[in-house]
């Protein structure tokens, strides 16, 4: 038999169920402050909802019992209050979505228009360097014969072109200066500066910069130089071996060079190694890149410049590195070709055809100075 005091707690339990049940959700974070644009929309949700779950001010007359009235209403009400408390929460779920979506939108806007930028940024300079190389080419007589002793290279190939021709089929900075990264851990805590011969558009001194490592450059084309200075980078223009044999001995920590030695004939490369060997400290380290010669795909590359003197074995320019006094010699070979360039290897015979048709296109070979 059910008593009176039993009813009474049954009652207590079925309203502190409807008004749960009717009552919205509280939210699961922190809420975000609402664009004003939203206010028409979110006022009127906030107001609906007093009416969901009305209550009696505390100060009102007759407060207990109006609570108490209200409270047993809710009992005979819930189905309609859980209808229209779950439509409130579909409401503002609909405007939280809108907004969240409209912020999707907007961080989409910024990025393209931040690639647009870029994109329009990489055209300016792309342009400024077309106007010099015009300029250059402007100033040149066609009729001037050209200066005794200079190359046919020389006297065909003006700086201006050349630099488009680097521009064309070297790779964009942001590629050259990924390969080159590889020997940033040769240069770090050395006993001196870094001195880069024929520094290009100075990609590798752009990262030795980052890396807090003092560096300068020389490279015989002024529009490289131009270039490197712009970007904040202490390059001058010159020839490379004479800047270098201006040089204090022993007050570099290393010297490095990046495919210019196919440039030069073998005595220049000597004496290149020879004053780099004259003034690098105890500990200091020189870097020599140049085309991969043992790779037949390399070597049609290397006559696609036509400023290239001669190839340069690996094991040639190894000797000269010991001739000029360095040690702890080692040859790295960088510049791998994509596997879809490469035959598919099944064999020993396979891998060692690749080794010789496609292997990598450049290497190097880092030298050191003993120490005290």
């Amino acid at each position: 038999m059910t008593t009176g005091e039993d009813l009474a707690a049954l009652l207590a339990r079925e309203i502190r169920a409807a008004v749960a049940e009717t009552s919205p959700a509280a939210p699961s974070g922190p809420e975000e402050a609402a664009p004003a644009e939203l206010d028409d929309v979110l006022l009127p949700l906030k107001r609906a909802e007093q009416y969901v779950t009305p209550t009696i001010p505390e100060a009102s007359r007759f407060a207990g019992a109006k609570a108490a009235v209200v409270r047993v209403l809710r009992f005979l009400w819930r189905g309609q209050a859980s209808f229209n408390a779950l439509l409130l929460e579909a409401s503002r779920g609909i405007v939280t979505a809108f907004e969240r979506n409209r912020r999707a939108v907007d961080r989409g806007f910024d990025d393209v228009r931040e690639a647009v930028g870029a994109s329009e940024r990489e055209s300016r300079r792309r342009d400024s360097g077309q106007d010099a190389r015009i300029a250059y080419l402007e100033a040149l007589s066609p009729r001037s014969p050209s200066p005794e002793g200079s190359t046919a290279a020389e006297a065909s190939i003006p700086e201006a072109v050349y630099a488009l021709f680097e521009e064309r089929f070297r790779g964009s900075p942001e590629e050259v200066a990924e390969k080159q990264r590889f020997y940033l851990p040769f240069l770090r805590n050395l006993p001196g500066p870094v001195f880069d011969a024929g520094c290009g558009r100075g990609e590798f001194l752009q990262l030795l910069k980052d890396q807090g490592i003092p560096s300068r450059g020389v490279d015989s084309s002024g529009l490289a130089a131009e270039t490197c200075r712009a970007a904040g980078l202490d390059v001058r223009q010159g020839d490379a071996i004479e800047a270098l044999g201006a040089v204090p001995s022993e007050s570099l920590g290393g010297v490095v060079a990046f495919q210019v030695v196919e440039h030069w004939p073998a005595a220049a490369t000597l004496r290149f190694l020879a004053e780099a060997r004259r003034t690098l400290a105890p500990g200091g380290v020189a870097i020599v890149e140049t085309v991969n010669t043992d790779s037949l795909a390399a070597m049609n590359a290397f006559y696609l410049d036509p400023t290239h003197v001669r190839p340069v074995p690996p094991e040639a320019l190894r000797f000269l590195f010991d001739a000029a006094g360095f040690r702890e010699m080692r040859v790295e070979y960088r510049s791998p070709l994509p596997d879809s360039e490469r035959l598919e290897e099944r064999s020993g015979n396979d891998a060692r055809l690749n080794s010789v048709l496609f292997g990598p296109q450049d290497y190097a070979v880092i030298g050191r100075v003993p120490g005290p």
